[in-house]
């Protein structure tokens, strides 16, 4: 029953994308604020998650290969596509159809979150980098501060006060 392995799959796939897309909504607010150890820990669990969904791919693509030799059919794309056309069983179809839905839509909304997550981060880095170039700046060509003994225009006085007076 290699197509009762290939739902069993899907499942955990539809299971482990929802909680990829928790952990995605989680990054957001945590973005915003500046949390870095917050944001490492989330990255460390989507890590471990991202791991999870390629193996459960891989199972996927065996189960699917499976599938087609046993119907005789070899598939160079082993698409759920494919699986669904393959399928006669209609409830075991429609069972197939409506896994697709929901992954598309899952994967549809994690890359809506991402996207925005990946917005945030930039302008975090812009902000670095803008911050680390105001820091890096000469500050002889700033006209508000100079370096007390690169003067030229006080004749040798060190400070606010005429000591010689």
């Amino acid at each position: 029953m290699a197509v009762q392995d290939i739902v069993r799959i899907l499942d955990e796939q539809a299971e482990l994308y929802g909680r990829l897309l928790e952990t995605a909504n989680e990054k957001t607010p945590v973005l915003v604020k500046g949390d870095v150890d917050r944001l490492n820990a989330i990255v460390q669990q989507e890590r471990k998650l991202i791991a999870r969904a390629e193996q459960l791919e891989q199972q996927r693509i065996l189960a699917t290969h499976r599938h087609f030799v046993s119907l005789g059919y070899i598939s160079r794309m082993n698409t759920l596509r494919e699986v669904i056309q393959s399928v006669n069983q209609p409830e075991l179809k429609e069972r197939l159809i409506g896994q697709q839905r929901k992954l598309s839509q899952l994967l549809e909304e994690l890359r809506r979150v991402n996207d925005l997550n990946q917005q945030l981060i930039r302008q975090a880095l812009s902000f670095v980098e803008y911050s680390i170039s105001l820091a890096m700046d000469d500050p002889a060509e700033d006209v508000v501060y100079q370096h007390p003994q690169k003067s030229t225009g006080g004749a040798g006085r060190n400070g606010i006060f005429d000591t010689r007076a």
